[in-house]
């Protein structure tokens, strides 16, 4: 497998990796998964740190499409964030296959 193509699907696999913690969360508690979990006061807190190391790429790019469709970021805010939130996926991604050892 060429070397594009493994990063390609290591950051997709990351991304869905995301999309489903985010998703399990938001299913169980019927709350939506977001940064200011983090603020929680009560054990939410404490679930919210390893939540939100996994789903940060999938709120990363829920926000990043809300703030476009408001018009309140500019393109290169959009562009700086989903690089970020790309490379957060690709990191996932592959600690992921790692624990996986694929």
């Amino acid at each position: 497998m060429s070397p594009v193509l493994a990063s390609a699907l290591t950051l997709a696999f990351g991304f869905a990796l995301s999309g489903l913690a985010a998703s399990a969360f938001e299913a169980a508690t019927a709350r939506r998964a977001s940064f200011r979990l983090l603020r929680a006061p009560d054990v939410l807190a404490v679930v919210a740190v390893p939540l939100v190391t996994i789903a940060a790429p999938y709120m990363m790019a829920r926000n990043l499409a809300a703030l476009r469709r408001e018009r309140r970021s500019t393109v290169l805010g959009v562009a700086a964030g989903t690089v970020l939130a790309g490379l957060w996926s690709l990191a996932l991604g592959s600690a992921a296959l790692q624990a996986l050892g694929v």
